[in-house]
């Protein structure tokens, strides 16, 4: 019984990581795409002017901080920080 529940845990968590892995990837999409239509408006409209770079650092920086918190600051981190959290929430009541 025990070993159906690691497993199920262990399911959810993998099928949890997978979904945070899969909206990173939509939201890559996503981004490319649009960048991808403004860059040419850019170029068709006012080639002379470069103003597409504001919406590549504006919406860059979102998908950065998404991709760092989805690779980076992964499930693993926040269970390790959890259970530091929980561990000085211990210490203190002693």
């Amino acid at each position: 019984m025990e070993n159906k529940d690691k497993n199920d845990d262990r399911y959810l968590k993998a099928k949890k990581r997978f979904e945070k892995v899969k909206a990173f990837y939509v939201h890559l999409l996503i981004y490319f795409s649009i960048i991808l239509t403004i860059v040419f408006i850019n170029f068709k409209l006012t080639p002379e002017d470069h103003w597409f770079w504001y919406s590549v650092i504006g919406a860059g920086i979102p998908l950065l901080i998404h991709g760092l918190k989805v690779f980076l600051f992964n499930a693993k981190w926040e269970e390790r920080k959890t259970k530091d959290i929980l561990e000085k929430e211990d210490d203190k009541q002693k």
